[in-house]
């Protein structure tokens, strides 16, 4: 799985950066919605970062369709992204 540098979201650019450090100590990625951009820590193995990069796009898609309950519910978004990692790393053409 490719990790896009950025994608659109109803009507919004996402920018996608991998970075050194987050600001949170436990934390690999983070989803900004106030700058648009999601944060990877670069520093992970290739799995990690595409799993964390689908643990912040759906932190993007609830922010974005409202869901801030859901949103909030990391379990879920951890169970939603780890979903959505085995549907774009298994598909096949």
């Amino acid at each position: 799985m490719e990790i896009p540098r950025k994608f659109k979201i109803f009507g919004e650019t996402i920018k996608v950066k991998r970075i050194l450090k987050i600001d949170s100590k436990h934390s690999w990625g983070e989803y900004d919605e106030s700058k648009n951009t999601i944060k990877i820590k670069k520093t992970l193995n290739k799995e990690q970062q595409e799993q964390t990069y689908c643990h912040e796009v759906v932190h993007c898609m609830l922010h974005n369709l409202g869901y801030e309950k859901l949103n909030n519910d990391e379990v879920f978004i951890d169970r939603m992204a780890k979903a959505l990692h085995q549907i774009l790393t298994t598909s096949e053409e």
